[in-house]
């Protein structure tokens, strides 16, 4: 009876181990008397995704759960602010105040490249922060010198955090890890750039949910390359007439966005007004694609730059999204087949572009 039931006690001890390690662990070590509410949370379709919750007392904390596969996740306080990045699977992992900042110790091989380009991003942080705080100081005191020298520490800086996390990323091209790297900053890149990046990524990494996501933002970018038919929208002007930029029929169109409170766009738009009394009759004709949510500042604005071409305005912010819209004024020229033939032109470059094409 002693033998069977030190078996059974064996077995018991065996199944509780293998259910222990099919989940994850992490524990938060961060000393002082931080406290308060945090949650793991991981990105999905529709925001952010809650795995697990924990309170903090004194600077511990301790999440528990399962995961399929290898995921990015995120420790927040309940103000949404990061405490920690992690490439999170079923594995033991934690949390701990460096002499750099917050660590993630444990995990597996993602944890430890990501760890890698997380300490690129935490010493341009604080380049930044201290460049920021010498600035103040440098400009109070009227010192172009040091003002200069500042600028070119930042810039050395910089580059050699461009050079260590191309380095990564030849080293790693194979892991989802630097596919997500990539995803993480593609927003501010252009079809080009990323689709450069991403050629040089190995398959395992393309074949990843964050390769994926990448190549969705690709065919996103591509939308609006030069020679590309540009993306058909509609709005609503001024009077209540619909108008839609397939709908409207002419040799040559230029998408103009703008905004009332936009001072580069006020600055520009009587060289705009020149253009399309010169080549209207040539037949140019202006979308003005409006980002304000005033309709009363909207209208003004119209009225007293004599803006007599069809306008709407992008309240939701869809059109300009989908036009990859990252500042304003942003100009795009459509032949008479709506491919995308010219991009942000101001200016006498935007008349002369206009005069060319037009064959005037």
């Amino acid at each position: 009876m002693k033998k069977i039931g030190l078996s059974i006690l064996l077995t018991v001890c065996a199944y509780v181990t293998s259910v222990a390690q099919e989940g994850f662990k992490i524990t938060g070590h961060l000393g002082g008397t931080l406290g308060g509410d945090l949650v793991l949370a991981t990105t999905g379709a529709e925001g952010l995704v809650k795995l697990d919750e924990a309170v903090m007392i004194n600077g511990e904390f301790e999440f528990a759960g399962r995961v399929d596969g290898v995921i990015h996740a995120y420790i927040l306080t309940a103000e949404q602010q990061p405490v920690a990045t992690l490439m999170l699977e079923n594995l033991e992992y934690t949390v701990v105040a460096g002499e750099k900042g917050i660590e993630v110790q444990g995990g597996g091989e993602s944890q430890k490249i990501l760890n890698q380009y997380n300490e690129i991003q935490q010493i341009i942080a604080r380049e930044k922060m201290r460049m920021e705080q010498e600035t103040r100081a440098a400009y109070s005191q009227q010192n172009q010198m040091k003002l200069q020298a500042l600028q070119q520490q930042f810039q050395k800086v910089m580059e050699e955090m461009k050079v260590k996390q191309a380095e990564l990323f030849r080293v790693y091209k194979d892991s989802p890890v630097t596919a997500f790297m990539l995803v993480s900053s593609m927003g501010e890149m252009d079809y080009s750039s990323l689709k450069n990046v991403y050629d040089k990524l190995g398959e395992p990494a393309k074949n990843s949910l964050y390769g994926q996501a990448i190549v969705q933002q690709l065919a996103l970018f591509k939308q609006v390359e030069l020679g590309s038919v540009a993306p058909d929208f509609t709005g609503t002007m001024s009077g209540g007439e619909s108008v839609s930029l397939h709908g409207i029929k002419a040799k040559l169109k230029l998408v103009d966005f703008w905004a009332s409170w936009c001072a580069p766009c006020r600055q520009e738009m009587p060289n705009v007004v020149k253009i399309y009394k010169k080549y209207r009759e040539a037949g140019l004709e202006i979308i003005g694609v409006s980002l304000d949510t005033k309709v009363p500042d909207w209208l003004k604005a119209m009225q007293d730059e004599k803006m007599t071409w069809p306008n709407i305005m992008d309240e939701q912010k869809g059109i300009s999204a989908r036009y990859l819209v990252r500042g304003i004024p942003h100009t795009v020229l459509l032949d008479e087949n709506n491919r995308i033939v010219a991009k942000n032109l101001r200016g006498k470059t935007l008349e002369k572009k206009i005069a060319e094409l037009l064959g005037k």
